[in-house]
């Protein structure tokens, strides 16, 4: 039995040689280049892997711990890495008083945030409307519905497909610049764009 502990990033491959399967543990780092360390035991031996693209094979036994050379690292990893999910972004859409229509720098950016959709990998897109905090609880919420309502629409002129959009409100309950009530806050008139 192989025990792993203080996972920072790391990826396990079996590997069938010859009659006994090796477990290879390898220390990948992170998306910003950043190591921690892994703990890798058997019944009998134990190493601690602390450096980017450290690794070691295992059977019954620890075998030595090496780096990775860069040619091993794309030839090994390059399907794995291309099938790891891709880090979420935002965008934020800004509107005037009472609108449901993007101010001009928003509905100039569609493009753009169109562009990233169709490039991503099975994308999910959560259109989440807001308000500031002027006027009733019960109308704010609508009208962010409604923004979100209609910045699906924009997106869906662009070619995106309606399948992989999903829509939330959250009136005045979610401000970007927190406030009091009654209060016109343009930071907190948008609707957030967010691709998973």
């Amino acid at each position: 039995m192989i025990m792993i502990k203080n996972i920072s990033f790391l990826l396990l491959f079996l590997i069938l040689a010859s009659c006994a399967p090796k477990t290879l543990v390898v220390l990948v780092p992170d998306e910003e280049g950043k190591v921690g360390q892994v703990s890798v035991s058997t019944k009998t031996d134990e190493v601690i892997l602390s450096q980017a693209y450290e690794y070691t094979e295992v059977t019954d036994k620890i075998g030595p711990v090496r780096i990775m050379d860069p040619l091993k690292q794309e030839k090994m990893f390059s399907d794995v890495i291309m099938a790891l999910p891709q880090k979420p972004v935002s965008f934020i859409l800004y509107f005037q008083t009472d609108s449901t229509i993007p101010d001009q720098p928003s509905l100039d950016s569609l493009p753009g945030i169109a562009a990233t959709i169709k490039d991503w990998n099975f994308p999910l897109v959560s259109v989440i409307g807001h308000s500031d905090t002027m006027g009733d609880k019960t109308y704010n919420y609508n009208l962010s519905l409604r923004r979100a309502e209609k910045v699906r629409e924009l997106l869906l002129e662009k070619g995106i497909d309606p399948e992989i959009i999903r829509i939330t409100a959250y009136g005045e309950n979610d401000p970007l610049i927190p406030t009091g009530p009654n209060v016109s806050e343009p930071r907190n008139r948008r609707v957030e764009i967010l691709v998973r």
